[in-house]
């Protein structure tokens, strides 16, 4: 899935030095910043990025709706668990 316009150019600008950029990011600024819907039966997977919501659990997986929450859960919930133990053992490392 490709990234928004937004988001491209935001990224290049900040690594180009030159103002060659600044135009174009003029342009682009108002254009919402998209993300996904993990659900893989959602039917409009793309969902502008301020209206996504995060996994409760993980809070690694984005969602548009909490419909789609639900109607993952069963696909994402061993996924979810594992990235919780993760995300503890790199907390845990980080405090030791």
């Amino acid at each position: 899935m490709s990234s928004d316009s937004h988001t491209c150019v935001k990224f290049f600008r900040r690594r180009i030095s030159c103002r060659c950029l600044d135009k174009k990011y003029d342009e682009v600024k108002t254009i919402s910043k998209m993300g996904v819907c993990f659900n893989e039966e959602c039917p409009d997977r793309r969902v502008e990025r301020n209206k996504t919501m995060y996994c409760s659990g993980c809070r690694c997986i984005t969602y548009c709706s909490r419909a789609c929450q639900k109607a993952d859960w069963t696909a994402h919930k061993q996924e979810c668990d594992e990235f919780v133990a993760r995300i503890a053992k790199f907390e845990a490392e980080k405090q030791s």
